[in-house]
């Protein structure tokens, strides 16, 4: 945060090395590594000689350097000679630690933007990348582990630093300025320093955490209330800082990491911290209900330019960046300031999360101001780490609680409004409904005795509107019937005339043609002719028998058609389908006995007891259970004559009720049929029978009774060679 950055800035300020100088200039005294009560080590500023060029001779401690020049490596980088901003240079210092440190070990620790190799003494200690004109793939200087100096060394070490400074594009999205930073540092401070990393990492995971919630939250609120389009804006907010806590995390869980993925992850947490409050501001705007204006505009526009100045002149980037966030932390304020003066309901609660701000900022540049005055340490660093921790976190959240706490009790002061309302609205409504209870009390006698009469009335009238559809479907159907009928009987007669002259006549042909035979059996001709006639005459005879065959067939099919057409007179009446199945089950096996006296078939009857009535009409149903028994038993016969060894035919009869229906079951174990044949059994003039056996009309006439004259069901399942079922499903 910028805020962090000016504290950084100030405290070097402050800091001064605690460092003598011995009689040669050009080595440096360590008499302790900490400077006016900081403890983050001691910062070597002074005694550098630095030369650009690469030689390995100048890692070693008796090498003269005296004809270099001095540098401050900490300084930053455009106060710098411009040679050493690219390419390779080496620094060298020379340094005694004085007694009592020399008697335990130091550490070392380099920060900076660039690839080196520290030589201590002429002995190579670290090596931090590839170190090239150009580096690449240099490491984040804070995941190093540190150098050690150590303990009984030489009265006079010599550090030696082979640099080369990293010249990526990246480079301007860090907040590094320094060209290199090395401390000692004793191991205490170490540990301090990475147990303050790891205090950091844990209350950004807090805070990450408790954003993420408020995230959730805020989103929630909006998605159920949407007109308080305050909760939108604060999610936003705070996701922003979520994500910017969540990147902090991220960084310090990495282990080795390149700058080329830090430098990036850094520049977006600060985008993240930046857009975050650009966010509250408009939070404010909608929560207050002000209108936002030019100078929420300007905010925007302070940012863009931020950010192009980032990536483009990063000199003026840290000022514009200050500026803003003083310029946002101002219109927050201002925002808060005047939603107090117009007295609005809880304003005060946002206003304490920015106090909190305010009185912590005055603390910090009171205890600079203080240090810087009177010459003694700064009492904010002198704080264990985990009050810095604590007042991290209060900072980060007060602003936030502030708001939440105010949108919580909006929520809950609406809510308890609404409470009230219900109140009001329960009373009125037990106020109505008691007089509509007394209403209710006058007319609910009446209201009994018309429902009991309407009921009665509604009952009559669907009993007769169920018989008098019944009836219209029934009078519907027997007129087409009649009218079919009436249609084939007519076609029928027309064909049956000229077929009865057909028939008659090839038989008299017939018998003229045997006349003719007997006669030229006598006469006297020559045997040649009288082969040749014998042949024609038998011709002729063959051809009268077809004639004759064939015109029975077409005789039987007029008949079948004027049956077709034959409409029973009698009306639906209830009938006990058990009877009615099983008399012409033994009707059928009858007739077919009569015609071949051979023929036998055992017959299995499972009626079902207590069967109901049906209404039905019992001629046509009888005509359809005895085209069907026909069919069976046909089947059956024509498997028994095929031979078939062990072969027992068999007709099967059953009865039962299901779901308001009763059902018929004709099964035979027969031929059965095909897939391809059951698919047109139904269909007029279809039959599998030979030419005279059969018209193709019994099923179709049976299908028509039994759906549109009775409203049900005739299906089929067969198994080819083993058996077939035909079920009549009629409502009861």
């Amino acid at each position: 945060m910028p805020m962090r950055y000016f504290l950084l800035l100030m405290s070097l300020w402050l800091l001064a090395p605690a460092v003598a100088q011995t009689p040669n200039p050009a080595v440096l005294r360590v008499d302790s590594l900490t400077t006016k009560g900081s403890r983050n080590g001691l910062l070597l500023e002074q005694g550098w000689r630095y030369h650009v060029g690469d030689d390995p001779a100048w890692a070693r401690p008796d090498f003269d350097e005296r004809g270099w020049d001095t540098l401050n490596p900490a300084r930053p980088r455009q106060e710098l000679p411009p040679r050493l901003g690219s390419g390779m240079s080496w620094l060298r210092l020379r340094f005694r630690l004085a007694d009592s440190l020399r008697q335990r070990a130091v550490l070392l620790q380099a920060d900076g933007y660039g690839a080196w190799e520290i030589y201590l003494n002429g002995r190579l200690v670290q090596r931090a990348g590839i170190v090239r004109a150009n580096p690449t793939q240099v490491p984040d200087p804070d995941k190093l582990p540190p150098v050690v100096v150590p303990a009984g060394g030489p009265v006079e070490q010599v550090l030696a630093i082979r640099f080369a400074p990293w010249q990526s594009r990246l480079l301007r999205l860090g907040t590094e300025t320094q060209l290199l930073d090395v401390f000692l540092r004793s191991e205490a401070q170490v540990r301090e320093q990475a147990a303050r990393e790891v205090r950091a990492a844990m209350g950004s995971s807090v805070v990450a955490g408790i954003f993420g919630l408020l995230t959730l939250l805020h989103l929630a609120f909006f998605r159920y209330y949407p007109a308080q389009r305050a909760n939108l804006y604060f999610a936003f907010f705070a996701g922003a800082l979520a994500l910017q806590c969540l990147a902090l995390v991220i960084q310090w869980a990495l282990s080795s990491p390149t700058l080329e993925a830090m430098l990036p992850l850094l520049f977006v947490r600060r985008l993240l911290f930046y857009l975050a409050y650009l966010w509250a501001v408009r939070a404010l705007y909608a929560l207050f209900g002000f209108r936002p204006g030019w100078v929420y505009k300007g905010l925007w526009l302070g940012f863009f330019a931020f950010v192009a100045l980032t990536l483009f002149a990063k000199t003026y980037a840290g000022y514009v960046g200050a500026l803003l966030i003083f310029l946002i932390i101002a219109e927050l304020l201002r925002l808060t300031g005047r939603a107090l003066r117009q007295r609005q309901r809880g304003a005060w609660m946002v206003g304490a999360g920015f106090a909190v701000i305010l009185l912590f900022l005055v603390v910090i540049l009171g205890a600079f101001a203080v240090s810087a005055l009177l010459k003694v340490p700064n009492p904010l660093q002198q704080a264990p780490g985990g009050f810095n921790t604590f007042v991290s976190l209060l900072l980060y959240l007060s602003p936030a609680l502030g708001i939440s706490l105010y949108l919580a009790r909006e929520f809950a002061l609406d809510s308890q409004l609404l409470q009230v309302k219900l109140t009001e609205v329960e009373k009125l409504s037990a106020q109505t409904l008691a007089q509509e209870q007394d209403k209710q009390a006058l007319l609910a006698a009446q209201n009994e005795t018309l429902e009991t009469q309407v009921a009665q009335r509604t009952g009559e009238l669907q009993r007769s509107l169920t018989e008098l559809r019944a009836t219209q479907a029934q009078l519907i159907q027997k007129e087409k019937m009649a009218s079919l009928g009436e249609l084939t009987a007519g076609i029928a007669h027309e064909i049956q005339n000229p077929l009865n002259f057909v028939n008659n006549f090839s038989e008299v042909s017939a018998g003229l043609c045997q006349e003719a035979q007997e006669l030229l059996a006598t006469a006297a001709l020559p045997a040649a002719d009288k082969d040749e006639l014998t042949d024609l005459l038998r011709d002729l005879e063959q051809n009268q028998a077809k004639i004759t065959q064939h015109g029975r067939r077409a005789a039987a099919i007029v008949r079948g058609m004027l049956e077709h057409s034959r409409t029973s007179p009698g009306d639906r009446a209830p009938t006990d389908l058990n009877a009615l199945a099983d008399e012409y089950l033994r009707l059928a096996y009858q007739g077919l006995r009569a015609k071949d006296k051979t023929f036998n078939a055992a017959l299995r009857t499972n009626l079902a007891p207590g069967l109901p009535d049906v209404p039905a009409v019992g001629a046509d149903l009888g005509r359809v259970l005895l085209n069907l028994f026909g069919n069976a038993f046909y089947a059956v016969h024509q498997r028994q004559q095929a031979g078939e060894a062990g072969y027992a035919p068999t007709v099967s009869l059953s009865t039962e009720r299901v779901d308001g229906h009763v059902a018929i079951r004709v099964t035979d174990n027969g031929t059965g049929m095909r897939p391809a044949v059951q698919a047109k059994i139904f269909q007029p003039f279809f039959t599998t029978k030979p030419s005279g056996e059969g018209t193709g009309l019994g099923l179709s006439l049976s299908y028509d009774i039994v759906t549109k004259g009775h409203g049900g069901t005739l299906s089929v399942h067969s198994t080819p060679g083993e058996s077939t079922e035909f079920t009549i499903t009629l409502p009861v």
